[in-house]
């Protein structure tokens, strides 16, 4: 009674969610440093540095340019496939690399959590910028892959930055939901790898997937649903912003549901972290 009429509060407690978010945004230097912090750190334990950032998207693109270009013959399926793949490959590795890691950021990091108190979304938050940070080195990369293809460079190119944004917002709820249900499940982090690969080749990655299980005869409705699926969405204007041999199957629609994803995943996810707040950590 006495603490509570001198305003002190139980450590660890959960405040108000608008409080919540208020604190994250006052620690948004301490976030930015962090996760250049944890690139930097990252490249100092290898002589090459930030060339292993990109190799990930590289060699992935190299598999499956030689897997489903060349052997299974998808390199017919658009006009330019190895400018498909590349936006493919190279927009997908962000939300896979982001709710990968962002999984991990609790479970991974139990003696900060225990020994220090702080809006535990720094943590997520933190991984999904450092995502991002590596992201910039690989767009390069992408970008040449794109030029030698023979796209030109267009209007449509300034989409892309807005694409991006959409694609971190959904990745950072994505990442607060799993990086909830690892530090309370961590067995799930163990078979999360297997279902983002399942989930990008859904999505796809290496092919027009609704169009292929279209012509395999699946039902509409079972299309539909890859077609809206958050993967195939930002693949879709991701390729739309960055190439002008594809157009992806639905057009402005997918720009509306790329928002609408977004809109609904970060502040569902920000909520549903933020419900476990004065829980992690005592595991």
């Amino acid at each position: 009674m006495l603490a509570r009429e001198a305003g002190l509060t139980r450590v660890n407690s959960r405040p108000p969610f608008f409080a919540y978010l208020r604190s994250l945004w006052q620690r948004r230097a301490f976030i930015r440093a962090f996760a250049k912090a944890s690139v930097d750190k990252q490249n100092t334990k290898s002589r090459l540095g930030q060339f292993w950032q990109v190799m990930d998207p590289v060699l992935t693109m190299a598999l499956y340019w030689f897997l489903f270009g060349f052997l299974l013959g998808g390199r017919g399926s658009v006009e330019n496939y190895t400018g498909f793949l590349a936006a493919g490959v190279f927009s997908f590795a962000i939300i896979r690399q982001s709710i990968t890691a962002g999984s991990r950021s609790i479970s991974g990091n139990e003696g900060l959590v225990r020994s220090i108190h702080f809006p535990r979304a720094v943590l997520p938050i933190a991984v999904v910028m450092k995502q991002l940070r590596v992201f910039y080195y690989a767009i390069p990369i992408m970008v040449v892959i794109l030029l030698i293809t023979g796209e030109p460079i267009t209007w449509r190119w300034l989409l892309a930055p807005v694409g991006l944004l959409l694609i971190v917002m959904f990745s950072l709820g994505m990442a607060m939901i799993m990086a909830r249900i690892v530090a309370t499940l961590q067995d799930v982090s163990e078979i999360l790898g297997y279902l983002l690969r399942i989930w990008g080749y859904m999505s796809g990655v290496m092919i027009p997937i609704a169009d292929r299980l279209s012509r395999l005869g699946l039902p509409p409705w079972a299309v539909f649903i890859i077609e809206i699926n958050p993967g195939t969405v930002y693949l879709n204007v991701m390729r739309d912003a960055l190439m002008a041999s594809y157009y992806s199957p639905g057009g402005a629609l997918n720009w509306i549901l790329a928002v609408a994803w977004a809109v609904v995943m970060l502040p569902f996810g920000m909520w549903f972290f933020w419900r476990a707040e004065d829980r992690y950590g005592r595991g």
